[in-house]
C-alpha cells in the first residue's frame, strides 16, 4: 500500500504579505487625506516594506510560487479586470462631471439660479468667501447649502463654508456674529453681512392666512457679491417737487420697491429738488417718474444743461392725462420723441379691463434675455409715443402695442370713454409705448442715452414685481450706464410650498401607507409561495 503524505506549506509568510499590502494601502490613504504629514505616511510605508522583506526571508521560494502558480495568474487576471472596471467608471465620472447636463424639475425651479447670478459669479476676478452661520440639521441650513453649492459650481473664485454657532462659538465670536442666520460675504477687505430676514420672508402670524413664506436668498447673496466686488457705485438721482412718486413710500403708486432693486444692483440712490439745487455731477442717471405738475423755466434749463453737457442719462416715465408742456417740449427737442395726449386701449381685456397692456417687446440688448425666455411686461394707463427723425439722434422702440390695440386721442378730464375705435380720432396700433434714445450729435462729447416710457405704473410698488417689469427696467438702466454684462434676468423670489392636511386626508394617508402597502406586499409574497409550491 502506497503511503501518501500531504505537503505542509506554511501560511504565515502569505499572511505577512497580505498584511504588508494592507499597510501600503493605509499609507496611501494617510498621504491623500493628510498631505502635510508626509512623515507619518512614509513611516507606515516603511513598515509595509519591512513586512514584505520578512515574508520573503521566511519563505524564499514564495516568490517563484507566486509567479508560477495558476491561482496567482487567476488572481492577477481578476485584479486587472477589477482595476479596468474601476478605471472605466472613473473616466465616465470625470466626463460626466466636465460635460454634465442638468435639469431642474421642481415647480419653482428651486435648485436653479438666475442668469444674472451665473454671469456675476463667472465674471469674478477676485476671490469671494461666503460664511453662513446656521445650525446644522435645520431646513434653512439645507436650503443655504444647496444654493451656495450652485454658486460654487459656476466659479472657482467663490468658496463657502457653513459654521454652526453652537458648535463653533470661537469662529462666531471672531467674526462678530450676534444673530444666528447671518451670512458674511467677503472679498479682500470688503465685507457685507446678510441678515436672516433678507434671506427668508416669513408672513406675519396675524396677516393673511393665504400668505406663503418666500425665499429671497439668491437676491440677497448676489447683491452682496456685487457690493463687495465692485470698485465704484453709480448714482441715480430722482427728481422731486412736482408730485412725483416717492422712493421711500410704500403706497401702490410709490416706488420704494424700485429703490430697493437699484440698491441691490449696487447703485446709490438720491433725490433732488431742481428748483433749489444743481444736479450732482456724480449722477449717472437722472430719473423723472410720474410728475403731476409741469417744470419751471430754470428747472428746464438745468435739465437741458445736463443733457447737452453729456453729464449723464435720463429715465423718464409720464402718465396720460397730465399737462407737462415744457417737459414734453424739452424731450421732443433733445431726443425727437413726442408724448401723445392719449390713452392706450388693449382689446384683450387683460386683468378684466382694457387699460392694462402687455406690450410686445422689440429686439434690443435690453429686451434680448427677456424675449429669449418668452416673458412679457405689464403696464397700466399708458400713453403712446411718436418718434420724429432728428439728425444726431437714434431712437429704438423697445415696447409696442399689438396691432389690434389703439389709442384714444383728445380725451378730456372726466370724459366717459367708449371702448370702441373711432375712425378719424383714434390712432390704430401698433403704437410705441417705450423707446430708448441715443443722442450723439454736435455739442456732446459722446453718447447721451435716455429711456422714455409712456407709463409710470410700470415702476410702481403695485407693478414692479409683475412679469418681467423689473428686468426691463433694470436692464434699461444698466444699458444706459454701459453695464452690458448685467443685462439679464434677475434672481426670482421663490414661494416655499405649503401642504395643508385635513383630518380626512390624514386618515387616508395612514390607511394607504401603514395598512394597505404592507398588506399588498404580504399578498404578493403569498401568491409567489403558492405558485412555487404547486411547481
Amino acid at each position: 500500500m502506497q503511503d501518501k503524505r500531504r505537503i505542509q506549506i506554511p501560511v504565515y509568510p502569505y499572511i505577512l504579505l497580505i498584511l504588508a499590502l494592507l499597510v501600503f494601502l493605509a499609507a496611501g490613504m494617510v498621504y491623500v487625506n493628510f498631505p502635510s504629514r508626509h512623515d507619518i505616511s512614509a513611516g507606515i510605508a516603511i513598515l509595509g516594506l519591512v513586512l514584505v522583506i520578512v515574508a520573503f526571508a521566511v519563505r524564499p521560494v514564495m516568490f517563484n510560487e507566486l509567479l508560477t502558480s495558476r491561482k496567482t495568474l487567476l488572481w492577477i487576471n481578476d485584479a486587472v479586470l477589477i482595476l479596468l472596471i474601476i478605471g472605466i467608471g472613473v473616466v465616465l465620472s470625470y466626463i460626466g462631471f466636465r460635460r454634465n447636463v442638468r435639469y431642474d424639475f421642481t415647480q419653482n425651479q428651486l435648485f436653479s439660479i438666475s442668469e444674472m447670478t451665473i454671469q456675476t459669479v463667472r465674471n469674478l476676478d477676485k476671490d469671494v468667501l461666503i460664511t453662513a452661520f446656521y445650525p446644522r440639521g435645520t431646513p434653512e441650513e439645507g436650503m443655504i447649502t444647496d444654493l451656495l453649492t450652485e454658486y460654487k459650481r459656476h466659479s472657482d473664485r467663490l468658496s463657502f463654508k457653513l459654521v454652526d454657532p453652537m458648535r463653533d462659538p470661537v469662529t462666531t465670536r471672531a467674526m462678530n456674529i450676534s444673530n444666528v442666520g447671518t451670512i458674511v460675504v467677503q472679498c479682500d477687505n470688503s465685507r457685507q453681512d446678510v441678515a436672516r430676514d433678507a434671506m427668508f420672508d416669513i408672513p406675519d402670524a396675524y396677516g393673511s392666512p393665504d400668505a406663503k413664506p418666500k425665499f429671497t436668498g439668491e437676491q440677497a447673496i448676489t447683491s452682496a457679491i456685487l457690493n463687495v466686488t465692485s470698485g465704484i457705485k453709480r448714482l441715480i438721482t430722482f427728481v422731486k417737487g412736482h408730485g412725483e412718486a416717492s422712493i421711500t413710500g410704500y403706497q401702490p403708486r410709490d416706488i420704494a420697491g424700485l429703490h430697493e432693486l437699484l440698491t441691490r444692483e449696487n447703485y446709490d440712490v438720491d433725490e433732488i429738488v431742481l428748483l433749489e439745487n444743481d444736479i450732482d455731477p456724480r449722477t449717472s442717471v437722472l430719473a423723472i417718474i410720474a410728475p403731476q405738475q409741469d417744470f419751471l423755466d430754470n428747472e428746464i434749463d438745468r435739465l437741458r444743461n445736463y443733457i447737452q453737457g453729456n453729464r449723464g442719462h435720463l429715465l423718464i416715465a409720464l402718465d396720460p392725462g397730465k399737462s407737462l408742456e415744457k417737459l414734453e417740449q424739452l424731450i421732443l427737442q433733445q431726443y425727437g420723441v413726442l408724448y401723445n395726449d392719449d390713452i392706450i386701449v388693449d382689446p384683450r381685456g387683460i386683468q378684466r379691463n382694457y387699460w392694462t397692456v402687455a406690450p410686445a417687446l422689440e429686439e434690443h440688448p435690453i429686451t434680448a434675455p427677456i424675449i429669449e425666455k418668452e416673458m412679457l411686461g405689464l403696464m397700466f394707463h399708458c400713453r403712446s409715443l411718436t418718434v420724429e427723425a432728428r439728425e444726431g439722434n437714434r431712437v429704438d422702440p423697445i415696447m409696442k402695442t399689438i396691432d389690434k390695440a389703439w389709442a384714444k386721442r383728445m380725451v378730456k378730464p372726466g370724459e366717459s370713454i367708449e371702448i370702441e375705435f373711432e375712425e378719424g380720432r383714434d390712432a390704430q396700433g401698433p403704437l410705441n409705448m417705450g423707446v430708448v434714445a441715443e443722442r450723439t450729435g454736435a455739442g456732446t462729447a459722446s453718447a447721451t442715452r435716455a429711456m422714455l416710457l409712456g407709463d409710470s405704473d410700470f415702476f410702481s410698488n403695485g407693478y414692479i414685481g409683475a412679469l418681467a417689469n423689473r428686468d426691463l427696467l433694470i436692464n434699461g438702466v444698466n444699458w444706459m450706464v454701459g453695464q452690458y454684462q448685467m443685462i439679464t434676468l434677475r434672481p426670482r423670489v421663490l414661494e416655499m410650498p405649503r401642504i395643508v392636511f385635513e383630518e380626512s386626508d390624514t386618515g387616508k394617508i395612514f390607511t394607504l401607507c401603514v395598512l394597505a402597502m404592507p398588506l399588498l406586499i404580504v399578498l404578493a409574497g403569498g401568491i409567489v409561495y403558492m405558485a412555487r409550491r404547486r411547481v
